[in-house]
């Protein structure tokens, strides 16, 4: 659907483990169940951190939009129960089971799709030289 938003960018989050997953740039990858997903542009400790909607085929307790390394996987990091055509800017639990964090906020961006390869390259503070995102060896974006 054009009407999804191409990038998200999440920030805040006070779980300490979790704020490090969660927060970062997601640019859209598809859909599930009717509603369009999003992948993290910097995997965490070599998972993909997705965010997916999953309607009530499972129960009712499985409806809403999910963080996780899988689309329908069994690990989950944050959870917001309603059924928006696209990912909710706030209201997520963190945990997934536990109370909502209102710091943890989402906001539409439009992705950074370039055609040439210069547009690519990232200044790294502290560091003179270009590199390109995702090269091997390379540190990730904080």
């Amino acid at each position: 659907s054009s009407s999804w938003p191409e990038g998200l960018a999440v920030s805040g989050c006070k779980d300490k483990t979790v704020k490090k997953i969660v927060r970062g740039n997601f640019t859209l990858m598809g859909e599930n169940h009717g509603r369009p997903t999003y992948k993290r542009d910097e995997p965490f400790n070599d998972l993909d951190v997705m965010i997916y909607y999953w309607d009530d085929r499972d129960g009712k307790d499985f409806s809403g939009w999910w963080f996780g390394p899988k689309v329908g996987g069994d690990q989950v990091w944050a959870y917001q129960p309603v059924k928006d055509k696209t990912p909710p800017l706030s209201g997520w639990k963190v945990p997934y089971d536990g109370s909502v964090d209102k710091s943890l906020v989402i906001k539409h961006q439009a992705t950074k799709k370039a055609s040439t390869v210069a547009a690519h390259a990232v200044q790294v503070p502290g560091q003179p030289f270009f590199y390109m995102p995702g090269m091997p060896g390379m540190p990730g974006m904080p």
